[in-house]
């Protein structure tokens, strides 16, 4: 265990663990791209954040967090309560049927003697994944996602210690979803990089979930990166449902070649600072995006969300649905950029989000925003943020409902339009049921 600060004095101690640990280490960066991604974090700009945020960026608290890496063998993968329990009320981990999933215990990598699943596709941790597959890692890893794309993407690159690899070949349909589980471990709070690499062969399909549990005051800076070959197709669900202490970002994006398909879906529940970036890059004639994503923000938490799709080709299409709501004192936005090539033509693309106030002292904002330097394509953005209306809640009312209860049935309905495009009735189920218990966890938003 090393004591987490972003100076030059902590990437040279990491960097001297990771040598240390050799194979037995997570960390998959060379020590070149290490110090370079330090030094544009230092040296970032710092912007000036909007008075109603209640977090600086620039400012925040590093004391008290431990960065470690490395693995440890397990009989079996471990338990964990995002899944449903068995007759004896146990959870087996990965219950959810699936097709394979690896289990970080914060950042370190939980190695059964076995991994189970579809042995058509490669799972691995990716610093394994990098000893034996250098040449398909680096292909993508730090390409899809530059570690200079903002502040936190350099400072996972720079303290990069764990990580997953995917690998599904051309034309294999994995039928169930692969699983990613990151688990907080118990004690002083872990400062948690992990870097996420997949890559879809042409015609291929898969559905991967990504999961973030746990009570601790982690911190998360993360990278996901996809690289899909033509026609391929990938759903990526990340689930998120830490405890109001952890502070957490994410960055993913994929980049879609001709005829390939991305769907982000994002379901945040947690956390007491989350700030989450899904992006596309739609490179080839024909490649869609697809982002749905809600937040549910409460107590003091604050929650960025941004999403990003650039049309670098002509007849790609891109739509993004996302739904927010704020209760007791806490803050949300949603930010979001539609880009067009000036030689990008005949593409379709829309950006809307609905934010739901269900407090006084809660806030919430929008900011979507067009870049169309080309001609013949077809692009829209609307926002739109306001409270339970009052017509609507009488009409339910006149039904027999209680207010209370109508209240909360308009709110369970408001976050619908996105749910219902999250892949696979398994998955809109455990969401639905996620965020009606967050609704129980604030009795006090609806009068009793």
């Amino acid at each position: 265990m090393l004591d987490f600060a972003p100076t030059g004095a902590a990437l040279a101690a990491v960097i001297g663990e990771l040598d240390e640990l050799g194979a037995s280490g997570g960390g998959a960066v060379d020590t070149l791209v290490r110090e370079r991604a330090l030094h544009a974090f230092l040296g970032a700009r710092r912007k000036a954040m909007p008075k109603q945020w209640r977090h600086d960026y620039s400012a925040l608290n590093f004391a008290g967090l431990e960065w470690s890496s490395g693995r440890a063998r397990v009989p079996v993968l471990p338990r964990f309560t995002a899944a449903p329990t068995d007759d004896a009320g146990d959870v087996p981990a990965l219950a959810v049927e699936n097709a394979g999933g690896l289990v970080h215990l914060g950042s370190t990598y939980l190695a059964p003697p076995e991994i189970a699943g579809d042995r058509r596709v490669t799972l691995l941790a990716l610093a394994d994944a990098r000893r034996s597959r250098r040449e398909h890692v680096n292909a993508v890893h730090l390409h899809v996602v530059s570690p200079g794309a903002d502040r936190f993407t350099a400072l996972s690159t720079a303290f990069q210690n764990c990580g997953a690899y995917v690998d599904v070949p051309d034309g294999v349909a994995v039928e169930s979803p692969l699983q990613l589980v990151w688990m907080s471990r118990p004690g002083a709070p872990g400062a948690v990089f992990p870097h996420t690499v997949i890559r879809v062969g042409a015609g291929a399909r898969v559905t991967i979930v990504e999961r973030h549990i746990g009570s601790t005051e982690t911190f998360i800076a993360g990278i996901v990166e996809a690289d899909l070959g033509p026609g391929a197709h990938l759903d990526y669900v990340a689930i998120q449902q830490t405890d109001e202490g952890a502070r957490i970002f994410m960055h993913r994006r994929a980049r879609c070649a001709a005829g390939a398909s991305v769907g982000w879906h994002v379901a945040d529940l947690g956390g007491a600072l989350v700030r989450t970036v899904c992006g596309a890059q739609l490179a080839g004639a024909r490649a869609t995006a697809e982002t749905n994503a809600f937040f549910f923000a409460r107590g003091f938490t604050h929650i960025e969300a941004i999403v990003n799709a650039d049309h670098d080709a002509s007849r790609t299409e891109s739509r993004t649905t996302v739904r927010s709501a704020a209760a007791d004192r806490s803050r949300g936005r949603f930010s979001g950029a539609l880009r067009f090539a000036p030689n990008a033509t005949r593409c379709v693309a829309s950006m809307r989000d609905d934010g739901l106030i269900l407090s006084r002292d809660a806030y919430l904002d929008a900011a979507p925003v067009l870049a169309v330097p080309a001609h013949h394509l077809w692009a829209s953005h609307a926002s739109n943020v306001g409270s339970l209306d009052e017509e609507e809640l009488f009409y339910v009312q006149t039904r027999g409902i209680t207010r209370p209860i109508a209240e909360r049935m308009m709110s369970l309905a408001f976050f619908e339009p996105a749910i219902a495009r999250f892949p696979t009735d398994p998955i809109r189920d455990e969401v639905r049921t996620a965020l009606d218990s967050r609704l129980d966890e604030i009795p006090d938003t609806f009068e009793q």
